[in-house]
């Protein structure tokens, strides 16, 4: 009689496999608290000595600069998705019932907005053109279609368009804060005062559902 076995578990793979995820997991928050206090350009070097390590070991988690923002561009992303999922549902229980299409709109891009301005050296590095990124914005586009009226043509072109238009659209309000505290070659063509972070959402908001309802 023939039996299947297993290979026996080997114990210290298993042990080396979970400190080489922890490690990876430390690194790569310690490069993006680099970044938030830094900025975007931060280098391998830079990370490596926040550390308390050298370069070649960081090359070890990382083969090259590239991977780690890909693997940090997409830790931040998932988090930044799972905000907004939690924003609808904190939404939806403190009104007691099923929003409606403009107030999870709302909701999403509150918590977007508060994402960028709590953090703009991240908020800049993950915006930048990714894989990651377009995978983010794809599985936003997907959730705000869900919740769109039956009446709205082509709902995913919609959503898709509304995405963008917000991601571009704070991705300029992002600049004008930057450019109200310090002179910029990309500095506004009127001198008017930035919009406030309520502001901008009330306006996104009200572009986008007057839009949705023409």
């Amino acid at each position: 009689m023939n039996a299947t076995t297993q290979a026996p578990v080997d114990g210290r793979s298993a042990r080396w496999d979970r400190h080489r995820a922890e490690r990876r997991a430390e690194l790569l928050d310690v490069a993006r608290h680099l970044i938030h206090e830094r900025g975007p350009d931060v280098t391998m070097e830079d990370i490596a000595a926040a550390s308390g390590t050298s370069k070649s070991i960081v090359y070890r988690y990382f083969e090259d600069k590239a991977h780690l923002q890909r693997a940090l561009g997409r830790s931040i992303l998932a988090t930044m998705h799972e905000k907004l999922l939690a924003e609808i549902a904190a939404l939806e229980e403190r009104i007691g019932r099923e929003p409606g299409a403009d107030e999870r709109i709302q909701a999403m891009i509150r918590a977007y907005v508060e994402t960028a301005q709590r953090s703009p050296g991240v908020y800049r590095f993950v915006t930048r053109p990714s894989d990651g990124l377009s995978h983010f914005l794809d599985s936003v586009s997907r959730l705000v279609a869900t919740f769109l009226p039956d009446d709205v043509p082509a709902p995913q072109v919609w959503a898709h368009g509304a995405v963008g238009f917000v991601e571009r659209a704070v991705d300029t309000w992002m600049i004008s804060l930057t450019n109200a505290t310090a002179d910029d070659d990309r500095a506004p063509l009127t001198a008017s005062a930035p919009l406030t972070a309520e502001q901008l959402v009330t306006h996104l908001v009200t572009w986008l559902m007057k839009g949705l309802h023409a």
